[in-house]
């Protein structure tokens, strides 16, 4: 009879706007954004379902290198490091999936109708 490996539950990751992280963001994280810079192990990612004034800014610690101007899902936690102006905060990324082909309008619109059938079923 062979044991069977029993591994703990992890939190689905939640959607967010990179304005809405904050050091107290518990859990595991998606981000999707478009790499602004990039070397290895680490990129600028800006926020892309986020208003275009208001769209924020992150440094992303990845595995391997992003490609410039391309946009990616990323999943993992908010974590803080002392920086030049006191705590910054940056995402640690566990995964880092490019989605260039993605219609962000389409899947905006997909977000807020789903959000819509939400509300509706919990009436």
């Amino acid at each position: 009879m062979t044991e069977e490996k029993k591994f703990p539950r992890i939190k689905p990751a939640k959607l967010s706007t990179v304005r809405n992280l904050s050091a107290e963001t518990e859990g595991p994280v998606k981000i999707i954004g478009i790499v602004i810079e990039s070397s290895l192990g680490m990129a600028l990612i800006q926020d892309i379902l986020d208003d275009v004034d208001k769209a924020g800014r992150i440094i992303a610690t990845v595995e391997g290198t992003l490609n410039e101007t391309e946009k990616y899902i990323l999943i993992g936690n908010t974590t803080e490091k002392d920086g030049k102006k006191g705590k910054e905060l940056r995402f640690a990324a566990n995964l880092a999936y490019n989605v260039n082909d993605l219609d962000i309008k389409t899947y905006k619109e997909v977000l807020e109708l789903e959000s819509e059938v939400v509300k509706t079923l919990s009436r």
